[in-house]
């Protein structure tokens, strides 16, 4: 696991010998970067479910702004920590030992794009959804992110958000959200 692009390209990342933490494939992440392209430049961004902090770090090297990290798993915290150290990164973190629906529920500044990378095993996407599309989370133009399993039950589209792109890998399912109307 490495870092692909910007400021840190090329280097290398630690990830957690916990089998219940699943990191985000160089491939996937490459392919979710191509797609956001420019839009990471300057923004405010949260890594839920960080793990590693694969795509918050993965962002800050192409130029986020800010990255807000949140997993209520120590060993997550510990190699995200451990990763932030090997690159040097000493402005624009912050980290957040908390649940993520607890995070959502209480976060009152919104951010410009939202990456969630849940366990497989997690199915609480009823909850987490409408929590994201809070104006206090994201931003009225802000992107938001989801990796899941290819066999979760999702509500897709509703009249709160809409699909903007997804595309399917062999486990994974990769979504781009966005405000219905708006993106």
């Amino acid at each position: 696991m490495r870092i692909i692009a910007g400021k840190y390209k090329g280097r290398q990342l630690v990830s957690s010998r916990d089998d219940s933490i699943r990191p985000t494939t160089d491939r996937i992440k490459e392919f979710i970067f191509d797609v956001l392209d420019e839009f990471v430049l300057d923004a405010r961004v949260l890594d839920l479910f960080c793990g590693s902090g694969s795509l918050g770090l993965e962002a800050l090297s192409r130029g986020a702004k800010e990255v807000t990290f949140v997993d209520k798993n120590v060993n997550s915290l510990r190699v995200l920590r451990k990763n932030i150290a090997t690159l040097g990164v000493v402005e624009g973190i912050s980290i957040r030992r908390k649940d993520v629906l607890g995070f959502l529920r209480q976060n009152r500044e919104p951010f410009d794009l939202i990456f969630a990378d849940p366990p497989f095993k997690w199915n609480r996407y009823i909850e987490l959804l409408p929590l994201v599309f809070l104006p206090e989370n994201l931003t009225e133009l802000g992107i938001f992110v989801l990796e899941s399993e290819r066999t979760h039950d999702i509500e897709w589209e509703t009249n709160l958000y809409e699909v903007v792109y997804q595309k399917r890998f062999d486990r994974s399912i990769i979504t781009f959200f966005g405000r219905k109307g708006v993106v």
